[in-house]
């Protein structure tokens, strides 16, 4: 009897374990059915907030998965908001704290940012789809919504750019 419960229990365990998706399949499923979809403005916005789980999740293990990693900053250069987006709602949902894999940021409804604890004395506007001022100069809005901050950054030296991934700190 025992011998048969250990049994149904690693066929159990199992079943879990084959049924748990990875990240890279998730992607992929991802990117799948974005390009099967209409290229929308609600599809464009479902993909790239599936990217930003993701990546949200896999910048919690550093030096993993980078080619992953990279793929999905790929994919997201590809698809910042459109120019002529509502950067009036944009502005709202930028104010609050923001979490990077390295440190808060938080941005003040007057304009104001900084690193939580230090000195908010950046100041930032938002201009159609791009975030302007302080370290990030006309860079453009990928993603802003109740949850994620996905915009990108000419690298230091002007050689190439990067995604910036951030979540929002819930109270």
């Amino acid at each position: 009897m025992k011998k048969l419960i250990g049994i149904v229990i690693a066929i159990l365990m199992a079943v879990r374990v084959f049924a748990q998706t990875s990240p890279q399949k998730d992607f992929e499923t991802a990117k799948q059915k974005y390009e099967q979809s209409s290229h929308d403005e609600t599809a464009r916005v479902a993909y790239v907030t599936k990217l930003a789980q993701l990546k949200v999740e896999l910048l919690k293990v550093p030096n993993e998965q980078d080619d992953l990693k990279g793929a999905i900053n790929s994919e997201c250069q590809k698809l910042p908001y459109p120019k002529d987006v509502d950067s009036k709602k944009l502005k709202q949902l930028i104010v609050g704290t923001w979490a990077s894999p390295r440190r808060h940021y938080v941005y003040l409804a007057n304009g104001k940012w900084g690193q939580e604890g230090g000195a908010i004395t950046g100041n930032w506007r938002i201009q159609g789809n791009q975030l302007i001022g302080g370290d990030v100069m006309n860079e453009p809005i990928i993603l802003l919504n109740q949850d994620y901050f996905v915009y990108s950054v000419q690298n230091p030296g002007g050689h190439g750019t990067d995604v910036m991934f951030h979540s929002r700190v819930k109270n």
